[in-house]
């Protein structure tokens, strides 16, 4: 995907630096569809339904315990040693909540596209064949760990990032893949997961507090 925006010059066009947290996904996405259409048993792996009262509460509780994680987890791992490989989440020079027109290149590309491909792979097929082998505990620890595992795998595919900045990631990762997947294993809806998938992408709650916060 990077070569092909470098080969048609779209380097600077503000829609692509928006889309293009979302290549990854693109991968995501044609692995899922492979996958299912090899094994065919898509109400085992695909399960999305109107939310629920208690989807409505995952929903709005997992973003709060992302806050708080994003409020205390960073300065622990930057105390070991393990600073943020890139502060930020790398959109503020977009300034989306001051450019109206890219909202909906932003809400296409992840709440109906990346969300819903990442998800689809770990909660849908990755904790699907888990619950053949393991008891919820060992899906949700599992699961929460291998979410973990690609994220280190991508910081060290990442230019620029170093070792400890994919360590950074991967860790960083583990929670919400526990919390995501204790969620999914209890609503078995992967829109409840998939919205709050791209909440941490587009909804910095963290910031929000820390900025009302007097500290």
């Amino acid at each position: 995907m990077g070569g092909l925006v470098s080969l048609f010059d779209l380097t600077e066009s503000t829609v692509v630096r928006v889309l293009q947290w979302n290549y990854i996904q693109v991968g995501f996405a044609g692995f899922a569809s492979a996958y299912l259409f090899w094994q065919g048993d898509w109400n085992r792996y695909v399960k999305i339904r109107w939310p629920t009262v208690e989807d409505i509460g995952w929903i709005v509780g997992l973003p709060l315990l992302f806050a708080a994680q994003g409020m205390v987890l960073p300065p622990i791992l930057a105390a070991v040693g393990l600073p943020h490989p890139q502060p930020g989440t790398g959109m503020e020079e977009l300034a989306l909540e001051t450019r109206p027109l890219l909202w909906p290149v932003a809400f296409i590309s992840m709440y109906l596209f990346a969300a819903p491909a990442e998800e689809l792979v770990y909660r849908g097929l990755v904790q699907g064949r888990l619950r053949a082998a393991f008891d919820t505990l060992g899906v949700v620890i599992l699961g929460g760990l291998l979410f973990g595992m690609m994220h280190f795998l991508v910081g060290l595919m990442t230019q620029g990032v170093s070792f400890s900045g994919s360590l950074y990631w991967g860790i960083d990762t583990v929670i919400p893949g526990l919390a995501w997947g204790y969620a999914y294993e209890r609503t078995e809806n992967l829109l409840v997961t998939a919205v709050t998938h791209a909440m941490v992408w587009t909804v910095a709650l963290h910031e929000i507090v820390l900025s009302i916060l007097p500290v």
